[in-house]
């Protein structure tokens, strides 16, 4: 897991600019992911990427079209810049850093409270519905919705295997890094409980 805290503008722009412009094409926490990414050093497009594969699917993706858009408009902004590095033998690089103007917009999303977390589940939502089907269809459901959190189960074993114990330029930002996985493992432990308890009762209802 990289070390990561694992995304000509008129004077007048505010936070509050960029998260509206944000929500208008779903990508407004994208933007301060990126920024979050790049606070911790300089990435190119590919290693932004390569972040969010590692470390952030569990919990957020974007696409690489999603990503570059997004990289594309926070320049625009003057909250990252960037620089080619030549390489020999291989494609040149496009490396972003933050910029001071990206730093305070950061700073600044960091400190305001957090939204209540009232999210779209189309699972539960799907789920909440099933009494108007067959169990058979329900019991379907449940059973992808298990495969898909041993998947990410595996996932966060993988990173904790492979980064928990890693030395770290940046010990802080691992430190809250593997407390937002251990979060996580705990949601989806609690999670699969729960669904294999529905399996195994629509399994005994169905027989």
């Amino acid at each position: 897991m990289p070390d990561i805290a694992p995304y000509d503008v008129p004077r007048e722009d505010t936070q509050d600019d960029i998260r509206e412009t944000g929500a208008a094409n779903g990508r407004g926490t994208l933007h301060y992911i990126i920024l979050g990414l790049l606070g911790a050093h300089p990435m190119s497009g590919y290693d932004i990427k390569r972040a969010f594969d590692r470390s952030l699917a569990t919990y957020w993706n974007a696409g690489n079209s999603q990503i570059y858009t997004t990289l594309k408009a926070l320049a625009g902004r003057k909250l990252v810049s960037s620089e080619t590095i030549q390489q020999e033998g291989r494609p040149n690089r496009r490396v972003y850093s933050l910029t001071p103007e990206g730093r305070a917009a950061l700073d600044a999303w960091l400190a305001e409270p957090v939204p209540s977390r009232f999210t779209k589940d189309e699972f539960l939502t799907r789920l909440f519905f099933c009494g108007q089907t067959s169990d058979a269809t329900a019991l379907r459901h449940l059973e992808e919705h298990e495969d898909a959190l041993h998947a990410q189960l595996a996932d966060m074993e993988r990173a904790l295997s492979d980064y928990g114990d890693r030395p770290s330029r940046r010990p802080r930002l691992l430190e809250y890094q593997m407390l937002v996985r251990a979060y996580k493992q705990a949601l989806l432990q609690a999670d699969l409980e729960v669904t294999q308890t529905a399996i195994a009762d629509l399994k005994a209802r169905v027989r």
